[in-house]
């Protein structure tokens, strides 16, 4: 992977490496490999997931509209990093040296906004673990959205950028475009069996479909193969298929995806499972039924799902 470094005309911004060991970052943390931080900056949160939900903002965001946004669902090795710099430095100097570093890396802008062009709303549409006292500035704010593809795959980067009382924020997202491994967990038709004698229904969340879309992924299989084996088993069981959707997009929206995703399971299980079509009704919810926050990415991981009911 292509590291990218940051420049102040003319200085190089990357701290010495007999520097580095000064920094107060925090434990367990450390700079992504694609891009560099600007010099003198502390990580203040990290985290990174193999792989996750991440909801790339593509348009300005108002309060109180955070769901309407215009937002890429992308999926892959999620790099969560938020920097601290010094008082002495502006946000546009921040921002203007992550735009040069990451256009001269390759990237490309899907993008930008600046001030008030963002919206009032961006800094709040962060989950707000992610140094949650920031979460509602917006003096100075900036942000970026930039793509590149190389021989590791497509990557995206989002840097927003904003002033606090400390200094200026950077907060960088980079998401790393990888299938998932699929095989780590699995639906049991015993399994099916003994949530179907407990509560009347099932939570299927090993059905996976398209970004936006109501077309089954390959690894999905696994799960459908289950769930054709039990209701082989329970050749009595009519069941309702209720497609699940997080909220991104609007109601009306989801409801229709929400319907087609749950006729596409039902279409699966009898064409390519045998099960007869009487058995089985397609219902769509929409965003109606939430298990989790749709406010943060991993939330609406865990809604976008489907459940088998017993009508």
């Amino acid at each position: 992977m292509k590291t990218i470094f940051l420049f102040c005309f003319p200085i190089l911004l990357v701290l010495p490496q007999n520097l580095r060991a000064q920094v107060k970052d925090i434990p367990n943390s450390q700079d992504h490999p694609a891009v560099s931080r600007f010099a003198g900056s502390v990580i203040k949160f990290y985290d990174q997931k193999n792989f996750d939900a991440y909801a790339l903002r593509l348009g300005p965001i108002e309060r109180g509209k955070e769901t309407a946004a215009k937002k890429q669902q992308l999926e892959g090795v999620v790099t969560r990093i938020i920097y601290q710099s010094p008082k002495t430095n502006s946000v546009l100097e921040v921002f203007r040296n992550y735009e040069q570093a990451l256009v001269q890396g390759g990237f490309e802008q899907l993008y930008k906004c600046e001030l008030d062009a963002c919206g009032n709303g961006f800094s709040g549409s962060y989950p707000s673990g992610n140094m949650g006292h920031v979460r509602g500035f917006t003096d100075q704010q900036r942000y970026l959205a930039m793509q590149r593809s190389d021989d590791n795959g497509t990557q995206y980067v989002a840097v927003f950028f904003v002033m606090t009382h400390d200094g200026p924020v950077t907060r960088l997202d980079v998401v790393e475009m990888k299938p998932m491994k699929t095989g780590q967990v699995t639906v049991s038709a015993a399994q099916l069996k003994t949530d179907f004698e407990k509560t009347g229904k099932a939570v299927i969340q090993q059905v996976y479909f398209e970004s936006g879309k109501a077309v089954l992924k390959p690894e999905s299989k696994p799960a459908l193969d289950e769930v054709a084996k039990f209701l082989k088993e329970k050749s009595d069981l009519n069941i309702y298929v209720v497609g699940h959707t997080d909220s991104d997009g609007g109601f009306d929206f989801n409801q229709q995806l929400s319907q087609q995703r749950a006729q596409a399971v039902v279409d699966d299980l009898t064409q390519q499972h045998g099960i007869a079509a009487n058995r089985l009704i397609a219902k769509g919810v929409s965003y109606l039924c939430p298990i989790a926050d749709n406010g943060t990415d991993a939330g609406k991981a865990k809604n976008r799902r489907v459940e088998l009911v017993r009508q």
